[in-house]
């Protein structure tokens, strides 16, 4: 079982973070990579009609070896990186500790991380990395993850996920609905309370999983540091 930490730490602790020290509404996009120590966070998403000043900025920085725009996507452009040996803050904890980033957004203020760890001792030493950095950081959300067949669990029981794909095959999703909470129930042989129920925790935890890392979203609980919340949440259904 691994561990997925969703942690803020602000921007100016973050070598892509002064990029935005603007006043526009602005927000970065980190790919999905796995770090190692020739690559990390090599790939970010940006609004193109900033792209420029964003690449003119990355020239500029002693930490950064090499920048260049390799593709575009209606109104963004994928910015490919190349950082220097010598770089510092989170980035360099996270290529240290060889951190898997699953996300990354940020603003002019600061940045969120989904992070995958192989177990809570790798969290808390990248986390005593932080510290000894003197890096703020913050906890969002932990919980830990499974290896579900197919690779498709995200967060999901598996009664929630019977639950859903049933819902969706039903049309329940549709507008108009082609089904009801009650036939669902029928369906699966439970109450409708219990559908009702399974489904809102279903797709609290789908969201969750996925789309939930927003950096417009406040920390659950600013004052909690990671050392404070290393036990894993469970889930069960009624």
């Amino acid at each position: 079982m691994s561990l997925v930490a969703t942690v803020v730490v602000p921007a100016a602790e973050f070598q892509l973070g002064s990029l935005l020290d603007t006043d526009e509404d602005v927000t970065l996009t980190v790919e999905t990579t796995v770090p190692t120590s020739e690559s990390v966070v090599p790939y970010f998403w940006a609004p193109a009609d900033v792209a420029d000043s964003i690449v003119a900025t990355l020239e500029s920085d002693r930490t950064v070896a090499a920048v260049s725009i390799v593709d575009e996507l209606d109104d963004h452009v994928l910015v490919k990186i190349a950082w220097n040996d010598r770089v510092d803050g989170v980035l360099e904890t996270i290529r240290e500790r060889d951190v898997i980033v699953t996300s990354a957004v940020g603003t002019e203020s600061r940045w969120t991380f989904r992070l995958r760890f192989p177990s809570s001792e790798d969290l808390s030493a990248f986390y005593s990395s932080c510290l000894e950095r003197d890096i703020s950081i913050e906890l969002v959300r932990l919980h830990e993850t499974g290896e579900p067949s197919g690779g498709r669990g995200f967060g999901l029981t598996t009664a929630q996920r019977e639950l859903l794909v049933a819902a969706y095959e039903a049309g329940y999703f549709d507008v108009p609905r082609r089904t009801t909470l009650v036939e669902l129930g029928d369906r699966l042989d439970v109450s409708d309370s219990a559908v009702s129920q399974r489904l809102r925790r279903g797709l609290a935890a789908l969201i969750g999983s996925t789309i939930a890392v927003d950096a417009d979203d406040e920390p659950a609980s600013p004052s909690r540091r990671l050392d404070e919340e290393l036990e894993v949440e469970t889930q069960s259904d009624p």
